[in-house]
């Protein structure tokens, strides 16, 4: 499932993809909700879900090579990569660029302008184009902004046929739970230990 070139562990293919969009979000404080995550990779749909307590933030993902689970904590300044069925974790320290299915207008996007409002999954939503720079060249990438929330709710890069999007979301309690590493999850602390625990 998850396969190693040279001794350094690869993960799943759609999470190096978003090793290049996308970065930990500065949620709303007190922002308290969980939603359905929708990604769009070309013609292939991949489903997930997302947990929002108070700037903690719980994602949840499955594609074709597994399944898969990332923690922020910026109480803690750290993230948490789990890998539900092999009871391990990798942790990172919390950094601005990071991988996971946060959505957030990245800090180098430039000419950021508002061009419309719109309704997102019941909320009203600013919609905003900005431009980013990747691969010596910028791309234009949209956000809708919910204004209750304060947060970014769908993203969309027409260039690449890349989507994200938060559905059917509920504002209430989460547990602190979910914010927190499974009991008796086994800590690694490099890529090539993370590989040795999930088998490989």
């Amino acid at each position: 499932m998850y396969r190693t070139q040279k001794g350094a562990v690869t993960l799943p293919h759609f999470w190096w993809l978003l090793l290049l969009v996308l970065i930990i979000p500065t949620m709303a404080q007190g922002a308290e909700f969980s939603a359905m995550l929708m990604v769009k990779d070309g013609p292939k749909i991949f489903p997930g879900r997302i947990y929002v307590c108070d700037g903690k933030m719980r994602q949840e993902f499955v594609d074709e090579q597994g399944r898969s689970v990332t923690i922020v904590r910026p109480d803690k300044k750290v993230v948490w990569v789990i890998i539900p069925p092999h009871q391990s974790y990798l942790e990172m320290p919390l950094k601005a660029e990071l991988p996971g299915q946060f959505i957030q207008i990245p800090p180098q996007a430039m000419n950021k302008h508002l061009v419309g409002h719109e309704q997102v999954a019941g909320y009203e939503t600013e919609k905003y184009q900005v431009s980013v720079p990747s691969d010596r060249r910028c791309e234009i990438q949209n956000y809708w902004v919910a204004k209750k929330l304060g947060v970014p709710i769908k993203m969309e890069c027409r260039e690449r046929q890349f989507a994200l999007e938060y559905k059917n979301i509920k504002e209430e309690k989460v547990p602190d739970r979910m914010f927190e590493l499974p009991l008796g999850c086994q800590k690694t602390t490099t890529p090539e230990g993370f590989d040795k625990a999930v088998g490989k």
